[in-house]
């Protein structure tokens, strides 16, 4: 009987065992947790909701880019794409970018931007570090919004 295959979705805290969109035998199963051979070359019991059933194809990141500079606005925007030509974007800024807002230019109380990144610093190194993790946790697709083939922003 051949065992059976499922794709991770969500590395959790399974960093060391697990990569989002590699595939792994079922060597065991109970109600709640497969046993699979991870990465780093051992058996591991790890919970079913990080994973899902069959050898599926998820799009990953292929590459992203700022479009405006990052020195004149509070909030930069961030253009993904994805291995299936999928695009997305997203606002990043910092703490500091935040609180300048705040105190200058907003007129209301506050507000809610669930496509809003906060990074300890505008940089390539932990733009591209705050995106991989996302991609890890299966978070990227909430944390951004699609553009449509339309380029009318949603």
């Amino acid at each position: 009987m051949d065992k059976p295959i499922v794709t991770c979705c969500n590395v959790g805290v399974y960093e060391h065992a697990l990569k989002r969109g590699n595939q792994y035998m079922v060597h065991n199963e109970n109600d709640d947790k497969y046993r699979i051979s991870g990465n780093h070359g051992r058996l591991v019991w790890i919970a079913k909701a990080h994973f899902i059933n069959g050898d599926i194809t998820l799009p990953y990141l292929k590459e992203w880019k700022v479009e405006n500079d990052p020195t004149k606005l509070d909030f930069i925007e961030v253009d993904l794409m994805f291995s299936d030509g999928s695009k997305r974007w997203c606002l990043i800024t910092t703490p500091s970018k935040l609180a300048d807002y705040f105190e200058k230019q907003m007129d209301c109380l506050g507000f809610n931007i669930r496509h809003l990144l906060i990074v300890k610093d505008i940089n390539h190194e932990i733009i591209e570090q705050t995106l991989r993790y996302l991609e890890a946790q299966d978070e990227l697709i909430e944390a951004s919004r699609a553009i449509h083939k339309e380029n009318t922003l949603i």
